[in-house]
Formats: C-alpha cells, structure tokens, sequence
C-alpha cells in the first residue's frame, strides 16, 4: 500500500516520517540516502512517497503531494520519466543496469524539475554494480536525488554508506497490522494472528487475502473446538486434511504456528493474562479448553509444538510427528476430563 502524505506515514514510521518532513521544510534534502530496515516496513513505499514530494505540481503547505495530479499517479505508477526504479535482474543488480543508469544522467532530463532514481533490494548488486553506483554518488548534480533501499545495509560498501544519509526503518507494530487488516474488512480470526506470525506488512497482507493459508487457521480453530466440545477426534480430523499443507514445508510451519498461538491462548486465559490473548474473540473455546486442563499439562503440550517446530527445519518424518504431537495433545484432553470426573 502506497503512503500519500507524511502523516499516514509516520502511524507506522514516526521517526522517518518527522526526519523527512523537516529536511523538506526546512530545505536541507540531502542527495542521497539509504533507507535500511527489516523487509515489509514501509521503505520502499517511503521513497515513492519521498519522489512524489519532489514531483508534485500541486503540494500542501505541509508538503503532502496530492495524489491526483499528473505527477503523482505517474510517480505511483512508476512512469514518471524523471523517476528511475532499479531492481534486481534475476538474483543481482547488475552492472549494466547502473551503466545505463548513468548514460541516463548524462543527457538533458525530459521534463522540467528533479529526477529521483531508487534502487531497491540494493543488497542484490554485486561488486562491479556497487562500484558503478558509487561513480553516482560523487557528484550527482543539483537537481538529481538517489534512495538506496535495503535490509542489510552492512552488505553495502562503505564508501556508498560514508556518502548517504542512512535513515532507519523499525519493525511496524503488530497491532497496527491487526487494524489495518480488520479495517479492510479481514475476518478477526486471521487478523489477529497473522501479524503474530510476521510483522512484514505486505507478507501480512499477502496471507490474509490468501484463502488456502486462511483455511488453515480457521482448520486449527476447529480442531480446538473440537477439543473444547468433546466432539470427535483431532487425529482424525488432521488426517483428512494434511494432504492440503504436509508436503508442503512453509504451510506445514504455519500450521504449527498457529496451534503454537492457540496453545499460548489456552495458557494465557488459564492464568488470566488476558490482554496478552491473539485470538481475543475466541474466548469461548479458550475458557472450555483451559478448565479442562492443568496449567502443568498445557506447558508441557506447548513445550512438545515447540520443540517439533524446530524439528521441522531438519528433514523428519513431518506426518509422523504431527500425528505424535496430536495424540499427546487429544489423551491430554480425555485424561483431563477423566480425572476430573473421577474426583467428583
């Protein structure tokens, strides 16, 4: 998603959003900057944004760009001719790229005003691309402006580093991405677990409008409501349904992922930590699930889900050993209730 002001912006980024406006505002815009962080937090998104300020016919006394003039939806749409994206071709950045980059530069810009170029994924180039970028940077020239994008700016020379301005992008907030999804009409039970397994905002997004990865988080949900109602067997159920995430390596880890968060769920509410639940409106099958249990048992289970989740990098027999864990998880259930009824 696009940010179109630096208000929007600084909800996810508040220090790079106030370090940009106020280079804009007071006119002190340095010509070229690195923005590093963690993948899914906003960076490349922000260099638009920075390429669209500069290129606006119509900006706010705050030094939003519009969004609706000429400029802007070609910025957006990255058509602009004085806005050049770089990414990677094939697994690198290769020199001609920056070759070409430069022949660009040297001749008479198309259109009135500055010309902005960002490199994306500028960890991809290798060592005659990085060089070639670097004959870029000694003297790019009044009106041109570089953003390098990046999520190991260490990987990056340090003569490209010594001769940018390095903004740092944080990890964005979880519930953050939890409101943003709900907001675009998510359902709750993917919203509230999906950033729980990966803060990287277009990742989140990307699961939660994927219906085979949504499915699986509703399929855990029942199998635990199962396990709360007393109504048929989670073996059985997993079984019909592995042939649509076992053989696969990441489905089968989100899975477990989400089991894992559930596990924690029941944990949480059985000792009441209840601003710490993920599936907040799953309350229901947490409270049936955690007064049949012992706090003891739980902790064991999930102690089980963890440790088979580290056994899933190595290559194991993955349908054996869910198989395994589920039977732990559905004799604790019946031996729970069994001894429940018996010291009555």
């Amino acid at each position: 998603m696009s940010q179109n002001n630096w208000e929007s912006l600084s909800m996810y980024q508040n220090q790079v959003s106030r370090i940009l406006k106020n280079s804009f505002s007071n006119h002190r815009l340095a010509h070229s900057y690195i923005f590093e962080g963690p993948i899914g937090t906003k960076r490349f998104e922000t260099a638009k944004l920075f390429a669209a300020t500069l290129l606006c016919t119509n900006l706010s006394d705050s030094f939003n760009p519009c969004g609706v003039c000429h400029n802007c939806i070609r910025v957006e749409n990255e058509s602009h001719p004085n806005l050049f994206v770089i990414r990677r071709d094939g697994e690198k950045i290769k020199k001609k790229q920056m070759k070409d980059l430069l022949i660009e530069f040297s001749k008479s810009s198309v259109e009135v005003g500055p010309r902005i170029y960002i490199i994306d994924e500028a960890e991809r180039l290798n060592v005659e691309s990085a060089n070639t970028l670097l004959k870029t940077m000694e003297e790019p020239g009044a009106e041109i402006y570089q953003i390098i994008v990046t999520d190991q700016v260490n990987s990056l020379l340090k003569t490209i580093i010594s001769r940018a301005q390095v903004i740092h992008f944080k990890p964005i907030d979880k519930r953050l991405i939890e409101t943003d999804l709900v907001n675009k009409g998510i359902n709750p039970l993917y919203a509230e677990s999906i950033p729980e397994y990966t803060n990287n905002y277009e990742e989140a997004e990307k699961i939660a409008l994927n219906e085979e990865m949504t499915s699986l988080i509703l399929f855990v949900k029942e199998m635990y409501l199962s396990l709360a109602l007393q109504k048929g067997s989670v073996i059985l159920m997993f079984k019909e349904k592995r042939e649509l995430f076992i053989s696969d390596a990441l489905l089968t880890d989100f899975v477990l992922s989400m089991m894992i968060l559930f596990q924690k769920d029941i944990l949480g509410y059985k000792l009441r930590h209840l601003d710490q639940l993920v599936f907040k409106d799953q309350t229901e099958i947490l409270e049936k699930c955690s007064k049949r249990m012992s706090q003891t048992w739980i902790e064991q289970t999930l102690d089980e889900m963890l440790g088979l989740k580290l056994k899933l990098k190595y290559n194991i027999n993955s349908q054996f050993a869910f198989d395994k864990m589920l039977l732990t998880l559905e004799r604790g259930y019946i031996d729970g209730i069994s001894s429940r009824s018996n010291s009555i």
